[in-house]
C-alpha cells in the first residue's frame, strides 16, 4: 500500500493534542517529534519508496482569484509551530522520503495527483474533508477510531453521503476553515437529506419547489454561493506526479537532529540501521557498592539519600557530613538530617544556575542509580569551576543556597486546611455544577455529554446551525475563545452559550482543587507541597503536590476554595505582595523618564499609559481605555506584537500596531533598552538580571528568524521577570533569618510569585507585619519606590 501524508493535519493534531516540548535552547520541537516519528514509523511499516508527506505552499492558487476571502478568517498559525514547520522543511527531505511543497497548489491538490496516479492501493493519513471526494475501493482515509484506513463506507458513515456526492455536500455546507461560503443554515445533515433526494446539486436546485421553509430560501438567495462553493473545492491533479523534494543524507540529517535535540528521532532512526557485524562500543561505569573511606558526595534520590566516594556508594548511615564538599538535592537532605553549611555546593542547584535552561544535572529516566551517582562525581569540578567563570557565586551563596534551606522549613510548616470548609464548598460546587447541567440539557432536549467536544460539535454547528468562529484540523473549535465569540454573534443563545462556560468553570474548580486539595492534607491536616527552585528558566518557583501557586485568587469561588486554608489556632495570615514589580524594575533599568516620573509620584501606570496612547488627558480615561493599555504595558516585558495584542484584547491589528508605536512615542528609553538588551545578548550569548543571574540565550544567533526572534523576546524578559524572581527570593532569605531568630512567633507558609505569606501569633501580628514589609522594600535599592501591600486575614480569602 502506498501512504500519503498531510504533514499539516500530523503537525496541527499534535499542536494541539500534545504537552509542549522544547530543547535546552528553548527552541519548540514537540511538533517536530510528533511528525518525524510517524513518517519514521509508517516508512518502517510500509517501506520508504511507499511513503510520501505533502504540506501547502504558502502561496495562492486559482481559489484565491476565484474567491478573494478564500481562507481570510483563518488565525495565523501559533509562532512556536511555524518555528517547527521550518524544521520540518529542513529535516524531512533528508530522510529521503517523497516530500511534496508546490508552489500554485494545495497540499489536498497534491495529495489527489499522488493517489490518482499511484499503482494499487493508497492509504491517505488526512482529516481534509475534500480529499473524501476521490474516496473509492482502492483510495482509503486513514480511521483513527479504528486504527486502520477505511473506504467508501467511512464516508458514508461520516456524511451520510457517498464519495461522488461529496463536492456537492461540501458546496452546500461550506467550510468554515477555508472560508468556503456554502449556503447558511445548511449543516451536514440537511445537505445529505437534500442530495439523497435530489441526487446532486443541480438536482437540488431544479426542484426548488419541493423544498419548503427556511431551506427553500436559504437555498434560493445563495444559489451563487452554491456553485462558487462546488467550484472552491474541486481538486487540481495534475497530469503527472511532481518532483519531491529529496537530497536524502543521512550524515546531515544526523547532525541536524543532534542540533534540535531530537533524540526520540535518533533513537528510532538509529534502530532502522542495518545490522553490521562490528560490536559496539559501551562504556562501562564501575561504581561499586561498598562504604567509602571518603564521602565526596551525598546525594538526595528517590526518596532515599546515597553517599559515595573512592568508586564505591551506599544507602546514608548517619555519617558526620560536616567535610563533605558535594551535594545534591540539599533541601531534602536538610530536611531529613537537620545538616545546614552556606559553604558547600548543591550540584542540582550549580548545574541548573550554569544553565536553566537544561534544568541542570538530573538523572535520565533510564539511567541506573550508579551511572547517575559517577556522572554526577565526574562533573562536579567543572561545575564548580563553570560557577565561578560566569559570575555566580554570589547568587548561588547569597541567594540560591540559602534558599533551599528556607523552602525546606515552609514545606515542612506546611498550610493548614479545613476540610469541612473545603467539602461544602465542594458540595455547593456539585450543586451548582447538576443545576447549570440540568439548565443546558433541557435547552438542548437530549442528553448530551458536555465534556465531549465531538457531541457539543454536533449540538452547536449541526443542530443549532451556528456559524463557527474558528476552526483547528480536528473539527469546529468549541474552546473558550470560539465560545465567547459565539456569545457576541448570537445574542439570542447568549444565556446558554454562558452556561457552557460557567459549567466548564465549576467542573474544572471541583475536579482540579476542592476535591482533591482534602487528599493532600497530612494527619496533621497540613498540606505539605513541594517548591522546585530548578523547575523554571526565568528563576521562578513552581510548586507541585498540590500546586499551591496556582489556585484561583479572583472572584466568588477563588475566595471560597482559598478560606479552606487556615492558620493555626491563635495564629492569623500576613500576606505581603510586590506591586506591580516587574514594570518598576523596567522603569529602573530603562531610567525612562516618564516611567521613574509616574512610580516616584505614585500615579496610576496603566492611566498614564492610557492618556498617552489614546491621547486623551488622564481624567478622560474610561474603564476600557485603561484595560488595554494594561495589555500593552504587561505585554511589552514579554516582546508583545501587534498581532498579540490584537488577539488578546479583540482590537483590530492596525489598531493595536498604532497603540504600540505610541507606547514607544510616550515611553522612549524602552525601545532603546529593547534594542540594547538585543544586541547585547547577540555578542555575549546571554541574558542577566539585576542581580547578576545569566541565562545564556543560543537561539538569538540562530540562522532561523523567527527562532532568532524568540530568542530576542527572551533577552528582553529576562532582566524583568528573572529580576522580579530574584528580589522574592532575597526577601525569601532576609525575612526567614528574622524566622530563625525566633524573635517573632511566626513562620513562612507559601510564596507565590510576587506574594509571600506568613502564619504569626494574632497577638503579634501587628508588630510583625511593618518589620517585613520594610525588608521586602528595601532587599534591594531601585531607582524608583519598590511598594509592598499588606494584608491580614482569618483565611487566605480574606488576604485578597
Amino acid at each position: 500500500m502506498k501512504i500519503i501524508i498531510d504533514g499539516s493535519y500530523i503537525a496541527f493534531r499534535t499542536f494541539h493534542k500534545s504537552p509542549p516540548l522544547t530543547n535546552s535552547k528553548g527552541i519548540p520541537t514537540g511538533v517536530v517529534h510528533g511528525v518525524m516519528n510517524v513518517l519514521l514509523t509508517l516508512s518502517n511499516r510500509f517501506g520508504k519508496d511507499n511513503v510520501s508527506i505533502v504540506f501547502d505552499h504558502k502561496s495562492k492558487n486559482r481559489r484565491h482569484e476565484q474567491h478573494p476571502e478564500y481562507k481570510a478568517t483563518r488565525d495565523a498559525t501559533p509562532e512556536d509551530l511555524n518555528v517547527q514547520f521550518q524544521i520540518l522543511d529542513e529535516l524531512i527531505p533528508l530522510t529521503g522520503i517523497a516530500y511534496y511543497r508546490i508552489e500554485g497548489y494545495e497540499g489536498d491538490d497534491i495529495m489527489a495527483t499522488l493517489a490518482a496516479h499511484a499503482e494499487g492501493e493508497v492509504g491517505m493519513l488526512t482529516r481534509d474533508k475534500d480529499i473524501f471526494q476521490i474516496v473509492d475501493d482502492r483510495v482509503k482515509i486513514y480511521d483513527s477510531q479504528t486504527n486502520e484506513f477505511a473506504g467508501r463506507e467511512l464516508v458514508l458513515e461520516k456524511f451520510k453521503v457517498l464519495p461522488e456526492k461529496m463536492g456537492d455536500l461540501l458546496a452546500l455546507t461550506g467550510d468554515t476553515s477555508d472560508n468556503i461560503p456554502g449556503v447558511p443554515k445548511v449543516g451536514v445533515v440537511t445537505a445529505a437529506k437534500l442530495l439523497d433526494e435530489f441526487g446532486s446539486l443541480d438536482g437540488i436546485y431544479a426542484n426548488l419547489d419541493k423544498i419548503k421553509g427556511k431551506v427553500k430560501e436559504n437555498l434560493e438567495n445563495n444559489k451563487e454561493q452554491a456553485y462558487l462553493s462546488r467550484k472552491l473545492v474541486e481538486l487540481d491533479i495534475l497530469e503527472k506526479d511532481p518532483e519531491p523534494e529529496n537530497r536524502e543524507d543521512r550524515a546531515l540529517l544526523m547532525e541536524k537532529l543532534q542540533e534540535y535535540e531530537l533524540k526520540s528521532v535518533i533513537d528510532k532512526l538509529n534502530a532502522q540501521k542495518p545490522e553490521t557485524d562490528e560490536e559496539p562500543q559501551v562504556q562501562v561505569i564501575e561504581l561499586k557498592e561498598c562504604s567509602p573511606a571518603n564521602i565526596e558526595l551525598v546525594l538526595f534520590e528517590g526518596g532515599k539519600m546515597y553517599a559515595a566516594g573512592g568508586g564505591c556508594f551506599y544507602e546514608y548511615a548517619g555519617q558526620p557530613l560536616e567535610n563533605v564538599k558535594y551535594f545534591y538535592d540539599i533541601k531534602h537532605i536538610y530536611k531529613l538530617t537537620g545538616f545546614r553549611s552556606e559553604n558547600i555546593y548543591d550540584l542540582m542547584l550549580v548545574s541548573w544556575l550554569n544553565d536553566a535552561d537544561t534544568g541542570g544535572l538530573e538523572r535520565a529516566k533510564t539511567e541506573e542509580l550508579p551511572a547517575f551517582i559517577a556522572r554526577l562525581l565526574a562533573s562536579a569540578e567543572a561545575e564548580v569551576q563553570a560557577l565561578g567563570d560566569n559570575k555566580l557565586e554570589k547568587i548561588y551563596f547569597d541567594m540560591e543556597l540559602p534558599c533551599a534551606y528556607v523552602l525546606a522549613d515552609m514545606e515542612t510548616a506546611g498550610i493548614a486546611l479545613d476540610k469541612s470548609v473545603m467539602e461544602k464548598v465542594a458540595d455547593r460546587l456539585r450543586d451548582e455544577v447538576g443545576a447549570v447541567s440540568d439548565a443546558i440539557k433541557n435547552f438542548v432536549g437530549h442528553d448530551i455529554n458536555l465534556n465531549s467536544p465531538k457531541q457539543l460539535q454536533s449540538f452547536l454547528f449541526e443542530e443549532l446551525s451556528l456559524m463557527p468562529p474558528k476552526k483547528t484540523k480536528t473539527g469546529n473549535s468549541t474552546d473558550e475563545e470560539a465560545i465567547k465569540a459565539l456569545i457576541s454573534l448570537n445574542p439570542i443563545y447568549a444565556s446558554e452559550l454562558e452556561n457552557i462556560l460557567k459549567y466548564r468553570e465549576l467542573t474544572k474548580l471541583l475536579s482540579t482543587y476542592a476535591l482533591p486539595l482534602c487528599d493532600y492534607a497530612g494527619a496533621d491536616g497540613r498540606i505539605h507541597t513541594s517548591f522546585k527552585q530548578t523547575g523554571t528558566a526565568t528563576g521562578r518557583l513552581s510548586s507541585v503536590n498540590p500546586n499551591m501557586q496556582n489556585i484561583p485568587m479572583k472572584g466568588d469561588y477563588g475566595v471560597l476554595l482559598r478560606s479552606a486554608f487556615v492558620p493555626a489556632e491563635g495564629y492569623k495570615f500576613v500576606s505581603f505582595d510586590y506591586s506591580q514589580i516587574e514594570l518598576r524594575i523596567l522603569a529602573h533599568l530603562t531610567g525612562d523618564v516618564n516611567l521613574r516620573e509616574a512610580y516616584r509620584n505614585n500615579e496610576d501606570i496603566h492611566t498614564k499609559t492610557a492618556a498617552g496612547i489614546f491621547h486623551v488627558a488622564p481624567d478622560q480615561v474610561t474603564s476600557h481605555m485603561r484595560r488595554l493599555a494594561k495589555a500593552v504595558n504587561f505585554g511589552i516585558l514579554y516582546g508583545l506584537s501587534a498581532f498579540g495584542l490584537s488577539r488578546d484584547t479583540g482590537i483590530a491589528q492596525k489598531e493595536a500596531k498604532t497603540f504600540i508605536e505610541r507606547y514607544f512615542a510616550a515611553y522612549p528609553s524602552v525601545r532603546t533598552f529593547i534594542d540594547k538588551t538585543v544586541q547585547e545578548t547577540r555578542t555575549k550569548g546571554y541574558a542577566e538580571t539585576i542581580l547578576g543571574r545569566r541565562r545564556y540565550i543560543k537561539e538569538i544567533n540562530s540562522r532561523n528568524k523567527t527562532i532568532a526572534m524568540r530568542g530576542e523576546r527572551i533577552a528582553v524578559n529576562v532582566p524583568m521577570q528573572g529580576s522580579a524572581a530574584d528580589i522574592i527570593k532575597l526577601a525569601m532569605v532576609e525575612c526567614g533569618r528574622v524566622m530563625d531568630d525566633n524573635k517573632y512567633d511566626a513562620r513562612m507558609v507559601l510564596q507565590v510569585h510576587d506574594e509571600l505569606v506568613f502564619e504569626v501569633k494574632a497577638d503579634i501580628a501587628e508588630e510583625f507585619a511593618p518589620v517585613m514589609q520594610k525588608i521586602m522594600e528595601s532587599v534591594v535599592t531601585l531607582d524608583v519606590p519598590l511598594v509592598v501591600n499588606g494584608a491580614v486575614g482569618n483565611n487566605l480569602g480574606e488576604l485578597k
